[in-house]
């Protein structure tokens, strides 16, 4: 057998590389902007206080500056992938994602699970297939 198995070529095999992937890098997406969210929540009554307080003629200057804050926060996030272009924390982690992409097609251990892991869900989505046709 080769160094390269062609199983592991398979388009599907790189396609659910690539789901496992977008699946983690949403889950830390998702705890930034959750952890943002509750930093926002005390931060906006602070500033709304301090505006209420020491703003004069314009008591909304601080919520306002936190509000422009929390939509370049969102946007960087892109949390649903909705920015295609524009400097985003997708833009950080795709050079790790093809890395780790390209050490599972290179050898070595993470090959070798991608390939075992793979060859698992190829036959439970052929048993599942045989009982949908059956």
């Amino acid at each position: 057998m080769s160094e390269q198995d062609p199983d592991e070529l398979l388009p599907h095999h790189d396609s659910r590389a690539r789901l496992v992937l977008e699946v983690i890098v949403f889950q830390f997406k998702l705890a930034a902007d959750g952890l943002r969210d509750i930093l926002l929540v005390p931060v906006s009554i602070g500033a709304a206080i301090v505006g209420l307080l020491g703003g004069g003629d314009r008591p909304d200057q601080y919520f306002r500056k936190l509000q422009r804050l929390g939509r370049r926060s969102e946007m960087w996030l892109n949390l649903f992938g909705h920015r295609a272009r524009g400097n985003t924390a997708d833009e950080l982690v795709r050079p790790l994602e093809e890395s780790l992409l390209a050490k599972m097609r290179g050898g070595g251990t993470l090959t070798r699970s991608a390939k075992h892991v793979n060859r698992v869900l190829d036959d439970v989505n052929e048993r599942h297939s045989r009982k949908v046709d059956d």
